[in-house]
């Protein structure tokens, strides 16, 4: 009788983590989205700022903003003086589509918008962006240059308010 009781328990047991099990791999293939094959993913609606301008003023950062139709924004700014000649303004904002594909994050040009201040180079229209996804906390981007290798962080402006807010300041 207790071999029998001990069986039914263990079936019951092993029934309840066959469903957990599937249950998590559906989630799994619910969060990568039709054919897309991963389960990171990126904050939307939100800015990702980059590193070096999170204490500059909102107009003067550069950020990426992505939105829950694949489409987004890159804000891009930079100004520099000549003292002989005055200064150069890049300000400007792209529209992109973007995809992930396992932990990488692409991004493709759409159109662009100068802002009345830029008077810089004119965007190309093969501007796109490739970064690596580990969490929707930031975004982190690799340059190979003649320099070596430079990395680039884009943070999510929830993660910098309320996990590292002393970050940049």
């Amino acid at each position: 009788m207790k071999k029998k009781i001990l069986a039914v328990v263990l079936s019951i047991f092993a029934a309840v983590l066959l469903v957990g099990a599937f249950a998590g791999c559906s989630d799994d293939a619910q969060a990568a989205g039709d054919g897309a094959g991963t389960t990171v993913s990126i904050t939307q609606n939100k800015k990702y700022i980059e590193v070096y301008d999170i204490s500059e003023p909102e107009s003067e950062q550069t950020y990426f903003i992505f939105t829950s139709d694949d489409t987004g924004l890159y804000h891009y700014f930079n100004s520099v003086e000549y003292p002989s000649e005055g200064g150069v303004v890049n300000s400007y904002s792209v529209h992109f589509c973007y995809k992930i594909v396992g932990e990488k994050l692409f991004c493709f040009y759409d159109s662009v918008e100068y802002a009345s201040t830029h008077n810089g180079d004119d965007v190309r229209t093969d501007w796109s962006w490739e970064f690596e996804i580990y969490c929707d906390d930031f975004l982190m981007q690799r340059s190979w240059g003649s320099s070596g290798d430079n990395i680039y962080y884009y943070f999510n402006e929830d993660y910098l308010k309320n996990e590292i807010p002393n970050f940049g300041k």
